[in-house]
């Protein structure tokens, strides 16, 4: 049963051009800033690795280098932030500078926009339970409950 028929008169959020797309294009469309908040969700995947089989192995680990998984992660996050304001600035000017501009393109721009602070939200999320993970491993771990 449909609530509202897939009409613009009906319903003005129905949008029949929107379809799913795949992560390379969500990426493409984020711009350069969604491939350096990548790098930083893989440095903090492979320091999580190296730094659990330290720890597995015997050796300390220092709070510092445990806590850098969660730098990145927010660092990611701000990243993620700071380049959609920045698309929405470049968006926003470009607009100003046109004279006639559909609404569905306006519409378009800032969903697209949303890309590299969701990109940098989910890396975040992911650092933090790795960081979580990394500081229970190192607890148990600890020369001092030994």
């Amino acid at each position: 049963m449909m609530i509202f028929p897939p009409t613009m008169v009906s319903n003005p959020l129905f949008v029949p051009e929107l379809e799913e797309t795949t992560m390379s294009a969500f990426m493409s469309e984020g711009g350069p800033f969604m491939y350096l908040i990548l790098i930083l969700g893989v440095v903090a995947l492979m320091l999580t690795l190296y730094r659990s089989a330290r720890l597995l192995q015997g050796t300390a680990v220092s709070a510092a280098s445990v806590n850098t998984v969660l730098y990145l992660g927010c660092a990611a996050l701000l990243l993620g932030v700071t380049a959609q304001l920045t698309g929405l600035y470049m968006a926003a000017s470009a607009i100003i500078r046109a004279e006639n501009i559909a609404p569905p393109i306006i519409a378009r721009g800032i969903l697209v926009s949303f890309n590299t602070t969701l990109f940098g939200l989910y890396v975040f999320v992911i650092a933090l339970l790795l960081w979580l993970a990394l500081r229970a491993l190192a607890s148990r771990r600890s020369p001092a409950n030994a």
